[in-house]
C-alpha cells in the first residue's frame, strides 16, 4: 500500500513476546490510521471489558498515512485504551518526533498487551521491538528517564515517550511525556504504562524508510497549497508569534476563560498571564514538532534555564482557574507537573476544585485561591499519592461523589472540563456532553465556529455564539469532520479544507476518497467509539453537564447559559442516534458498523 508501512508491532509484556501484525487495506481504507485504527484494533479485541488497570486493558499507539511525509504538521501520535479516569474510551494525542520515526522504522502502530514483572522500556527498531529493563529509572522524572533512555540507546535520531511517577503511581490523569516537549494528556494513558510496568518507548531507525506516495506530483502540489494557506492564516501566525497562550485576552473577553472553579465570569489579572506577557519577558524562542510549520511551542529562560513554557490550556487551569496571576510561577508549576508526568488540564481543575471544597468548608484540603507554592507542593503529593495528594490522584469525579457534590464536579463522564466555557459559546454544551472521551475541547474547537469559522462544505457555521439551536446539528457534523484530524494524524490547528484532507488522502494512499466519504469515515470513527462507550456502560444519562457550568456569569458571556436539551434532540437526531443514545439499526448499516453491534 502507498503511504502506509504495512505492518503493526504486537508486544505481549507478560509473555515477553515481540511479532508483528500485517495491515489490511480494507481497515486503512475505512479507518484511515490513528485513533481510527486505535478504536477498531481495540474494539474488536473487546478492550471494553477490560480493567483499565489490568494487563488485560491494551494499549495502542498509531501513527497516520502522512506521518514522515513533506505534509505539513502531520507528526501526531495517538495513545489509545480504556481509560482508568472515566472507565470508557480514552485517547490523547501528542505531537513530537515519534510518529513520523515509527513511520520511518516501518511501523504504522503498535499494540501493547500484558504486564511486565519488572519495570521495563520497548525500543522500537526497524527489525522489530526488544523489551528491555527499566529498574535504574523506575521512580524517576520524565526528563530524566528521557535522557538515560536516549543514552542507553546511543542513537542520534531517537524518539521517547516516557512515564513520570504520576504514571508509576497510577495517579488516574497522568500523562504520556514525549520528546522532552510534547505530552499525551488526556484521559490517562501514562497510568495505563505504569499499570503495565512500561516506563517509556524509544523509537530508532537506521535509515529513513521510503514512504510511497501514489501521485507525488499531485500531492506535491496540494501540500504547497496547503502551506500556503497556514502562513496567511491569522489564527497560525498568532500562534508562532504567542503559542496558543496568545488566546489569553481574547478568551476573557469573550467570557471563554474560567476563572475561580468555573464560578466568576471576569478575571482581570488576565495580561499577567497572557502569552504577550510571556513574550515580553521570558520567552527566548519558539519550537515545533517534527515537520511543523506554525512552531507554537514556547522555549522559556527561568533562572538561566532554558526550558518549555506553558500553552493556553494550563496557563489557565492553574491560573484563572486557581486565580493564581503570576507568570513565572505557572512556569514553573507547567515544568513540575510535566516532570512528574499528569495532565495538567484535569491536575488544574481537581486542584481548583480542592479549593473550592476549601472555601465552601466542605473539606479543608489546605488550598487557597492564588496560593502558587502550595499548588506545587500538592502536585508532589498527588504523584506520590501522599497524604490530601492520595485523593486528589482520583480526580473531580471522584470527589465530586464523595462529599456528595457531584453537581460541582466539573466534568462530564469522568474527564475534567478544559478552558473553554460553555457560557461563552453555546455548542461547547453538546461537544463536552457528547464527545466520546468526556469533556473534550479537541479536535472539534467549536469556539473557533462560534467566532466565525465556517466549514462551507459541510454546512458547518454559526450565526449567534449563544443560541442553542442549530448547535447539536452543526456539533455533531464537525465532530465527524474533526474525527479524522485524529486518524490522519494532523495537527488540529491546521487550517485545511475538507476538499483539501481529501486530497492529500488520495493523491497519498491512491485510495477512492473524495470530502463526502471522508466525512463518512469521520462519522463511522465517532460511531465505532460509542459503541465501544456503550459497552463500557454509557447511555443517555451521562451525556449532560455538571450545573456548575450551567449558572449565569458576569463578564463576556453576559448572563447567557446554554439550553442542552435542545441541542441534545438535535445531536440524537443529526446522528441517527435514538433516544437512548443508541446508532440505529439503519444509521450502523448505512456506515458499514452493523457487525459491531447486535
Amino acid at each position: 500500500m502507498f503511504a502506509y508501512a504495512g505492518r503493526i508491532l504486537r508486544v505481549n509484556l507478560t509473555e515477553k513476546k515481540v511479532d508483528e501484525l500485517r495491515l489490511e487495506e480494507k481497515i486503512a481504507k475505512e479507518y484511515i490510521g490513528g485513533s481510527g485504527f486505535g478504536i477498531y484494533y481495540l474494539y474488536t479485541k473487546e478492550v471494553f471489558n477490560a480493567d483499565p488497570l489490568s494487563e488485560k486493558n491494551i494499549l495502542g499507539i498509531f501513527n497516520g498515512p502522512l506521518s514522515g511525509t513533506i505534509a505539513p504538521s502531520t507528526s501526531r501520535i495517538e495513545f489509545c485504551a480504556r481509560s482508568p479516569l472515566t472507565g470508557i474510551w480514552g485517547e490523547s494525542n501528542s505531537g513530537g518526533r515519534m510518529s513520523a520515526f515509527l513511520k520511518f522504522a516501518g511501523w504504522d502502530g503498535i499494540l501493547i498487551e500484558g504486564k511486565a514483572d519488572k519495570p521495563v522500556y520497548l525500543l522500537v527498531t526497524p527489525s522489530g521491538g526488544e523489551i528491555r529493563s527499566a529498574e535504574g529509572m523506575w521512580g524517576e522524572g520524565c526528563y530524566s528517564s528521557q535522557k538515560e533512555i536516549e543514552k542507553e540507546v546511543g542513537e542520534k535520531r531517537i524518539s521517547t515517550a516516557v512515564i513520570g511517577q504520576a504514571g508509576e503511581n497510577l495517579v488516574k490523569y497522568a500523562s504520556v511525556h514525549v520528546d522532552n516537549s510534547r505530552h499525551a494528556g488526556r484521559t490517562g494513558m501514562g497510568a495505563v504504562m505504569g499499570s503495565k510496568m512500561l516506563k517509556g518507548i524509544a523509537v530508532t531507525y537506521d535509515e529513513r524508510k521510503k514512504i510511497e506516495i501514489a501521485n507525488s506530483k499531485e500531492f506535491e502540489n496540494e501540500v504547497k497549497a496547503l502551506n500556503g494557506r497556514i502562513d496567511g492564516n491569522f489564527t497560525c501566525n498568532m500562534f508562532r508569534e504567542l503559542g496558543t497562550s496568545g488566546y489569553v485576552e481574547t478568551s476573557e473577553m469573550f467570557g471563554d476563560l474560567p476563572t475561580k472553579y468555573y464560578t466568576q465570569g471576569t478575571f482581570d489579572k488576565a495580561s499577567n498571564i497572557s502569552g504577550t506577557k510571556m513574550a515580553e519577558t521570558y520567552l527566548k524562542k519558539n519550537d515545533g514538532c517534527y515537520g511543523c510549520r506554525i512552531r507554537c511551542g514556547r522555549v522559556v529562560e527561568i533562572d538561566g534555564r532554558l526550558i518549555h513554557g506553558p500553552e493556553y490550556e494550563t496557563i489557565a487551569s492553574f491560573g484563572s482557574l486557581q486565580l493564581i496571576d503570576d507568570l513565572r510561577s505557572l512556569i514553573e508549576i507547567n515544568y513540575l507537573a510535566n516532570d512528574l508526568g499528569m495532565d495538567t488540564i484535569s491536575a488544574g481543575v481537581t486542584i481548583a476544585f480542592a479549593m473550592y471544597l476549601t472555601e465552601r468548608g466542605v473539606y479543608d484540603f489546605g488550598l487557597k485561591w492564588g496560593d502558587a507554592e502550595e499548588v506545587k507542593r500538592v502536585l508532589e503529593e498527588i504523584a506520590f499519592r501522599k497524604g490530601r495528594g492520595k485523593e486528589l490522584a482520583e480526580g473531580t469525579r471522584y470527589l465530586g461523589e464523595k462529599f456528595n457534590l457531584s453537581e460541582e464536579s466539573a466534568n462530564v463522564k469522568g474527564l475534567e472540563i478544559p478552558m473553554h466555557d460553555p457560557r461563552a459559546f453555546a455548542s461547547l454544551a453538546s461537544a463536552y456532553a457528547m464527545h466520546n472521551r468526556g469533556a473534550c475541547h479537541l479536535p472539534h474547537q467549536m469556539y473557533n465556529i462560534e467566532m466565525g469559522l465556517k466549514v462551507k462544505e459541510y454546512d458547518i457555521w454559526s450565526g449567534d455564539r449563544f443560541a442553542s439551536e442549530g448547535k447539536g446539528r452543526i456539533t455533531a457534523r464537525m465532530q465527524n469532520y474533526t474525527e479524522l484530524f485524529n486518524c490522519i494524524t494532523m495537527c488540529a490547528f491546521i487550517p485545511v479544507k475538507p476538499t483539501q484532507m481529501a486530497n492529500l488522502l488520495r493523491h497519498a494512499t491512491g485510495f477512492d476518497i473524495d470530502a463526502k466519504k471522508l466525512f463518512e469515515i469521520g462519522e463511522r470513527v465517532y460511531n465505532l467509539k460509542r459503541l465501544f462507550n456503550l459497552r463500557c456502560g454509557i447511555d443517555s444519562s451521562h451525556d449532560r453537564l455538571p450545573s456548575i457550568i450551567l449558572k449565569p456569569l458576569e463578564g463576556g458571556s453576559e448572563g447567557n447559559v446554554p439550553d442542552l436539551d435542545i441541542q441534545k434532540a438535535e445531536y440524537y437526531d443529526e446522528r441517527g442516534w435514538d433516544d437512548k443514545g443508541v446508532p440505529t439499526k439503519e444509521k450502523l448499516k448505512q456506515i458499514n458498523l452493523d457487525w459491531a453491534w447486535a
